[in-house]
């Protein structure tokens, strides 16, 4: 599945390494040399001919998504926003990592360059909250049902309703998936072992409203003082530059963004919608209107 590998992988290959060199391939790069020449034009276009229907449009649509639509920068800078809910350590960028995206992505630094600073300059406790509560113009995103990425394409989210409850889609394909074909009746015919995305898919709605301390305690993400976090948003080891829960105590209540979906009315919902679709990018609060 594109949304979920090239999210995953595509962010390692870039946002995971130091090696910068110039000469190295970028994810694009490797993505349009291996998926899109090698596996799709030369390997699964011969085989229309035998048969085989290929979904160009869908081919097509995830190229656009990685090169005209940023979609491995968005994941990663979400996945940076996020730091304080997980596990990992993700180093704030230097100024050759910089100059490396903006030679491989021209324009990369325009979108997603300040935000990194600001992450950067967030990184260690300093009288602040963690980014996602700072006031960094970046709007924390609502989650796809269906691939469980978040809706970070803010043009391309989509809202629907199944068996009364509202979920948010990445993309016309995922809404399609959950909404048409993962039914128990399929295009007039029964589909009974078709699978069901039912649940607490995202993992938010089990804590709304806790404090974000006692999620990350009850998450295990503690070292062994019981109170030092597992995740921070650098790789210094120097204790008084490592986050605590002392720090998430002062923080606000966690907000499930699919538990408050589903309390708007239907005019705030369109509201929500029109104002989502016209974010970003890099996760920008949308323009003011007149």
């Amino acid at each position: 599945n594109h949304a979920v590998v090239d999210a995953a992988i595509g962010t390692f290959i870039e946002y995971g390494t130091k090696d910068r060199r110039k000469d190295r391939e970028s994810y694009a790069e490797m993505w349009r040399r291996w998926i899109y020449d090698d596996y799709y034009r030369s390997y699964l276009v011969p085989l229309e001919k035998y048969g085989l229907v290929i979904p160009h449009d869908l081919i097509e649509e995830s190229w656009n998504r990685i090169w005209n639509k940023g979609y491995v920068h968005e994941v990663a800078q979400f996945f940076a926003t996020g730091w304080l809910a997980n596990y990992w350590r993700i180093d704030p960028m230097t100024d050759e990592d910089f100059e490396w995206f903006e030679y491989k992505y021209p324009g990369w630094y325009d979108k997603y360059g300040k935000w990194w600073e600001n992450y950067n300059r967030l990184a260690t406790p300093n009288g602040h909250n963690p980014i996602v509560f700072e006031d960094v113009n970046y709007v924390y995103p609502h989650r796809c049902w269906t691939c469980m990425v978040p809706c970070l394409i803010r043009e391309d989210m989509v809202i629907d309703e199944v068996d009364g409850h509202k979920r948010t889609y990445c993309s016309e394909t995922c809404r399609w998936t959950d909404v048409e074909a993962f039914r128990p009746t399929y295009q007039g015919r029964q589909t009974p072992n078709m699978g069901q995305l039912v649940g607490a898919r995202e993992w938010e709605t089990l804590y709304h409203g806790w404090n974000w301390a006692d999620v990350v305690k009850d998450m295990g993400f503690v070292r062994d003082d019981g109170n030092t976090m597992v995740a921070q948003p650098h790789l210094d080891l120097d204790p008084k530059n490592m986050w605590t829960l002392d720090h998430l105590r002062r923080c606000p209540p966690l907000q499930a963004p699919n538990v408050l979906l589903n309390e708007m009315t239907d005019e705030q919902l369109a509201a929500f919608q029109a104002d989502y679709n016209r974010q970003g990018p890099a996760g920008r609060a949308a323009p003011a209107t007149d």
